[in-house]
């Protein structure tokens, strides 16, 4: 295949409209492509995006996310910036849970893990319900008067309430949650310069979940950041406070961006198609197919970043040890070699096998917990909620990795 005959470059917003179609033109003729200016692979089709996923001793997360956050940085010189906030050279030295290979990986994931199981998340269904019914009558509100906006009325504070509400902290901090939030993504994937004002963010978020580990350890509650310190403790090797410190800002990030770009994705499809919300009302029991169809569909992380620890042959080509690879899985996940008909949202699919959580050791940790959230709104949607309109075309967030609105102004004809 010539890498030649595709242009592709992820650094760029033309994708952000719509990526599929140039995916399609990379799967066909360049599956696995070499952006020799970057010095970046590209990769696009299933198979190989499930290897690359599946075999953390040969693609590593840990050497993928150094690199990748080096090359951020590098894209960044000769702007304004200011020294790293959290005082770390590489960014796997922050030891956070995606970006370390075994076997640390296998001893932090053990420990945090507990809390994330569908049977541990379903427990607070209840509440997450009652969180969900006031976002949904604050949309409907501003719905009457013909300023509701998908995102800013229901997508954010939605997710943001119930990550607060999980970790012990108050409604009154969303505002800080999801400015912290769109802070640090924009320094992973490469977005604006890090200014004094981001990086005292930043440093406001670090020290705002060390001194609540500090509170929870000494007056623990029944939240799950006093739950994680300890049954941590009880380990005969815990977790330190650095990598809790880390876990809460991944858990915030991770809780917020992909819950909150998986349901203004889902959103852009029903508007789309009335009869989806229809069919969800008439039939709950379709729900989980179609949260699986619709992170297989429009994928919320679109890419992940590995580094190779050896030569290896991946498709027809041969990559060096010490490369960047992007494994799309956004792109992966409409691949007709592996899913028929891959750019029509079927309800009926149950695209089990999807990569839209990725694949193999790194799977997303809160994958039960983003699956609860959409379920119970597309349910309450599907009960309150006759016809979606798009007034106007979604503003896509910018970023290398991630997939989603930032504002999405609608109109809704109520049941």
């Amino acid at each position: 295949m010539d890498s030649t005959t595709v242009a592709f470059d992820p650094f760029t917003n033309y994708l952000s409209a719509d990526p599929y179609p140039l995916y399609q033109a990379l799967r066909d003729n360049a599956p696995v492509h070499y952006m020799e200016d970057a010095d970046l692979w590209v990769v696009t089709r299933y198979d190989d995006c499930t290897e690359i996923l599946r075999d953390p001793d040969t693609f590593s997360s840990r050497l993928g996310m150094r690199l990748a956050f080096a090359d951020s940085r590098r894209r960044r010189a000769g702007q304004d910036v200011v020294d790293d906030p959290f005082g770390f050279t590489e960014v796997d030295d922050l030891r956070i849970l995606i970006a370390i290979d075994p076997p640390d990986h296998v001893r932090m994931r053990r420990l945090l893990s507990r809390p994330f199981t569908p049977r541990e998340i379903g427990v607070h269904a209840g509440w997450m319900r009652s969180i969900c019914e006031d976002c949904l009558a604050h949309l409907l509100t501003a719905n009457a008067d013909g300023s509701a906006d998908w995102v800013r009325d229901f997508t954010w504070p939605f997710p943001v309430l119930v990550i607060g509400e999980l970790m012990g902290i108050p409604a009154s901090m969303r505002n800080d949650f999801k400015r912290w939030s769109d802070d640090l993504i924009g320094i992973f994937v490469g977005g604006p310069d890090l200014s004094d004002e981001r990086a005292s963010s930043l440093i406001e978020m670090v020290a705002f979940f060390g001194e609540t580990i500090e509170r929870c350890r000494v007056d623990p509650g029944e939240d799950l950041i006093s739950m994680l310190i300890h049954k941590a403790d009880a380990d005969e090797d815990p977790l330190t406070a650095e990598e809790l410190v880390m876990f809460c800002v991944l858990l915030l990030v991770a809780g917020n961006e992909t819950t909150t770009n998986l349901l203004s994705n889902t959103m852009k499809v029903c508007a789309a198609d009335p009869t989806i919300l229809r069919r969800l009302g008439a039939d709950p029991s379709v729900l989980p197919g179609v949260v699986d169809e619709a992170l297989r569909y429009d994928s919320p992380v679109q890419a992940v970043p590995r580094g190779t620890t050896r030569a290896v042959r991946v498709g027809d080509n041969e990559i060096p040890k010490g490369a960047v690879i992007l494994a799309y899985m956004g792109a992966a996940n409409r691949d007709e070699r592996h899913f028929s008909d891959p750019d029509r949202f079927d309800m009926t699919r149950n695209p089990a096998d999807h990569l839209g959580f990725g694949s193999g050791i790194h799977l997303c940790l809160g994958a039960p917990l983003a699956r609860l959230e959409a379920r119970i709104a597309l349910e309450m949607l599907s009960q309150r909620i006759a016809d979606v309109e798009l007034l106007a075309p979604p503003t896509p967030t910018g970023g290398l990795l991630l997939r989603g609105s930032s504002s999405m102004p609608i109109s809704i004809e109520e049941l």
